[in-house]
């Protein structure tokens, strides 16, 4: 017999063969024994995801999915507060949890806090459209809040999706988030940046602070908070897609000025340096590639920066460049004046 969970997923899920050979940042995906998993970037090898499960079955768990009882791998609550576990401590966890994932799920080359998760371990995946509509259908909350951020961004509704929990149905009763994405060119999704920053400069009463720190990117309107997630429309301005990664050296220092930040806001990060050094030899123009999502958006051009992290070489197409992958966003830091 069907519970509650079957029925949403059987409405929510789509199959694997309608991936179509190209998995997008920020989507979830029902693994076979019921897990959700999280895949992140636009790097993902043949045959599997590059991501991190989230929420895992386990009887007695504090999260309600649908009826059944789950644990969460990225946050927990203590003391009637939220608290963030860090990307180490959940790939940690992984390998706790899942032994299994030390022989089969290698670290993934670009996102070093993602394991390469096998896609013939999963049901399917959520696609972020369609979970929009259903979803607008389902709560009158969301269907409000998603024509506010529309009206307010100036963004038309067929440019949107879901990510977070709404993704796969489920509306969290006691939380005001709504994790919406954004799809356009870098360009599109540029002004919507600049309009964010408008908005919250001009209004301080939309600022976001949570776990501690003020969140650019987010703000408070029509009822919610809106939590933008930015997913390239066009595939030719992907930076990291279908490109090959090799290790040069780990453990290097890295300086520079940023020149760009519209590749800032999405998963990793790409920010492009000049005057940049590597282990204090001149590079010139070089690129800094953040693995790390909690700072999306709060770079600016003209920030001199310091960052630590592994030397890597990428080839796309017929072009190769040495890139600086940080995996943590501590492994960055802003030169104090710049």
């Amino acid at each position: 017999m069907k519970d509650r969970f079957d029925e949403m997923m059987e409405r929510f899920l789509v199959p694997l063969s309608q991936l179509r050979g190209h998995v997008n940042d920020c989507t979830y995906f029902l693994r076979n024994d019921g897990s959700l998993a999280f895949a992140q970037g636009y790097h993902h090898p043949a045959g599997a995801i590059s991501g991190k499960t989230l929420y895992y079955p386990k009887p007695g768990g504090w999260v309600n999915i649908f009826g059944r009882q789950y644990e969460c791998l990225h946050k927990t609550y203590r003391d009637g507060k939220m608290y963030s576990f860090t990307n180490p401590e959940q790939i940690a966890e992984h390998y706790a949890l899942f032994p299994e994932l030390v022989r089969t799920a290698p670290i993934a080359p670009i996102i070093k806090n993602n394991l390469l998760l096998p896609l013939d371990g999963f049901r399917g995946f959520f696609e972020p459209r369609k979970s929009l509509r259903l979803c607008v259908e389902l709560y009158p909350k969301i269907r409000d809040g998603i024509a506010a951020a529309s009206e307010i961004l100036h963004v038309p509704v067929e440019r949107m999706g879901l990510t977070g929990s709404l993704q796969y149905g489920r509306l969290e009763e006691h939380d005001d988030d709504t994790d919406i994405i954004f799809y356009g060119s870098v360009e599109e999704n540029h002004a919507v940046v600049q309009r964010i920053h408008r908005l919250v400069g001009e209004e301080p009463g939309r600022h976001v602070h949570e776990f501690g720190k003020f969140w650019p990117l987010r703000l408070y309107h029509g009822g919610i908070l809106v939590c933008p997630f930015f997913i390239y429309a066009r595939e030719e301005e992907i930076p990291l897609r279908d490109c090959a990664v090799s290790t040069v050296k780990k453990g290097v220092a890295l300086r520079g000025r940023v020149t760009d930040t519209r590749h800032s806001v999405y998963m990793p990060l790409v920010l492009p340096l000049e005057e940049a050094t590597v282990d204090g030899k001149e590079r010139g123009r070089f690129i800094l590639i953040l693995a790390d999502s909690y700072v999306r958006g709060e770079f600016a051009a003209g920030q001199r920066i310091e960052a630590t992290g592994e030397l890597v070489r990428v080839t796309k197409g017929g072009d190769t460049f040495d890139a600086l992958i940080a995996a943590n966003n501590w492994d960055v830091t802003t030169v104090a004046g710049s």
